[in-house]
């Protein structure tokens, strides 16, 4: 493997940078870990800090881990604990919350990043979304804030497939409600620079999440602020072992007749996960919401009704909002 590069380091002559966490959960990870860590570490403009865990690999992931904490024991913790394989939205949660409980260098960080094991951060990503996520506090200081970007869609070797992974998708960044974020989850977790509030307010993340990102998208946007870069500051890796990866828009389907197109139930899987998370949101949250927040989590709640119709009307009703 190759030697590590050192991390950027905060000089006392320097004026003080603004110190980032940056999560990593590994799961058999090996072949691109030590590439990511090394972009990781090489940027520019904060201090960084890691903290890991593994979720049980069988390749050399962990050798990869001890490795680097070897070298730099001051800017990475890696969690060592008995509880096997979580997955990766529980691999995170597990270390969100740990985030909260620890200090980097002697003090808590300022801010929260999440990382995939496989991909490579541009220099200037956690830089670029400090400077970002400090105007959002300026205007509401004390509430929850996150910032999230585009990425760069590469192959496996590294080449590009799509310079933008939101217009590859067909993402629609720019709604950032609380009905919109119901619906769909527009936040790519591993882009994701959020303030410890946020965290404060969104943990612990309950089992009826879909994903742990879709669920502080939700807070976010629920309680306090969000931004949107459109930048690609991120070089998304696609192969074979991805855990959700890129997919392109996909084509609309042909309905045979308008019978047919009404009792569509393609989605009737997702449709209820929307419901289930919404109605854990509502919950959690329902003394701090507004009151069409509330009236739009409950609306959402129709939408594991088991009838196609009454799911597609719930659904474009909450599109308007």
């Amino acid at each position: 493997m190759a030697t590590p590069a050192s991390p950027h380091l905060n000089s006392d002559s320097s004026p003080p940078m603004a110190r980032v966490l940056v999560l990593l959960p590994t799961y058999n990870g090996a072949k691109f870990l030590a590439e990511q860590l090394h972009s990781i570490f090489m940027q520019t403009g904060v201090e960084v800090f890691l903290m890991c865990r593994d979720d049980g690999s069988t390749d050399a992931s962990p050798d990869i881990l001890r490795d680097f904490e070897t070298r730099f024991p001051h800017h990475i913790t890696v969690l060592r604990d008995d509880l096997g394989n979580l997955g990766a939205s529980a691999s995170f949660s597990h270390l969100m919350n740990a985030a909260l409980c620890s200090e980097v260098g002697a003090q808590p960080a300022t801010y929260i990043a999440l990382s995939d094991q496989d991909d490579i951060w541009h220099s200037d990503k956690l830089a670029t979304c400090v400077s970002a996520i400090q105007e959002l506090q300026h205007l509401k200081p004390g509430q929850p804030a996150l910032v999230h970007s585009d990425l760069r869609v590469i192959s496996e070797e590294g080449v590009e497939l799509a310079p933008s992974m939101a217009r590859y998708q067909g993402l629609q960044t720019g709604r950032s409600s609380l009905a919109a974020q119901v619906l769909s989850n527009t936040l790519t977790g591993c882009t994701s620079l959020m303030n410890r509030a946020l965290l404060e307010n969104g943990l612990p993340v309950p089992p009826e999440a879909i994903m742990h990102d879709w669920w502080l998208s939700m807070v976010a946007s629920a309680l306090g602020s969000r931004r949107y870069l459109d930048l690609p500051l991120i070089d998304y890796r696609q192969h074979t072992s991805n855990a959700i990866g890129a997919k392109a828009r996909d084509e609309p389907v042909v309905f045979r007749s308008i019978i047919h197109r009404l009792f569509d139930d393609r989605h009737s899987e997702i449709f209820r996960l929307n419901a289930q998370q919404a109605n854990a949101f509502l919950a959690v949250y329902q003394d701090r919401l507004s009151f069409k927040q509330r009236i739009i989590l409950r609306m959402a709640k129709a939408l594991a009704w088991p009838f196609p119709p009454v799911q597609r009307l719930m659904y474009r009703l909450l599109r308007k909002l």
